[in-house]
């Protein structure tokens, strides 16, 4: 008789995050998972088996769920300390490459070497908040662990400059399959961000 190994059993609980918090914690033990769910699925899984786990998060009903005991799961409001600076700020990257496993938040290219993936820029304040101004120009270097950075029209880059606040580029895919890193940096006090894709 074949020997069937069961499933093990999936801990949820559903939280209402108010106007004012901003972060969901959850404590789990014995899990190797837990996971954020929002109304249209899965939002973020942390796998480092930390006992508590934060998960920042606009206001909204959300569901922790892990594979391990769910000891408490709650609303918070995390106050962010200041950067250093006046002027101090964070890039943002967004990426419009679909994501075929949501679980890992992982944009997806073929890997073909023609491939790309429009990728945003954004510059947001210490409480993630757009900075929009004309005096939001700065400039943006770029780095990737692989494929090539483009301009929007096609030619090959190593920075981009910010148009009130936000800039957008491209990654064209190697014909390796193989998850990349993109950076983006800029002169101090300017936040430098990061995302990873996929060639497949």
């Amino acid at each position: 008789m074949p020997r069937h190994h069961a499933q093990p059993a999936i801990e949820q609980r559903t939280i209402k995050v108010k106007d004012g918090d901003n972060v969901v914690v959850a404590r789990a033990s014995g899990h190797t998972w837990i996971a954020l769910l929002g109304d249209d699925g899965e939002l973020v899984r942390d796998q480092a088996r930390q006992p508590e786990t934060s998960f920042s998060v606009p206001a909204g009903t959300y569901t922790v769920a892990t594979d391990g005991k769910l000891a408490s799961a709650e609303a918070r409001k995390v106050v962010l300390p200041p950067l250093p600076g006046a002027d101090a700020a964070i890039l943002t990257l967004a990426s419009d490459a679909k994501d075929q496993h949501p679980v890992d938040g992982v944009g997806e290219l073929a890997a073909d070497g023609r491939s790309y993936a429009t990728i945003t820029i954004g510059k947001v304040d210490a409480n993630g908040e757009p900075l929009r101004r004309k005096s939001d120009n700065d400039e943006v270097f770029l780095r990737s662990t692989g494929g090539t950075l483009q301009d929007t029209n096609g030619k090959q880059v190593r920075s981009v400059k910010l148009s009130s606040g936000t800039a957008r580029f491209r990654l064209v895919s190697e014909p390796v399959a193989r998850i990349v890193t993109v950076e983006a940096l800029g002169r101090p006090p300017l936040v430098g961000t990061e995302i990873r894709m996929e060639f497949v």
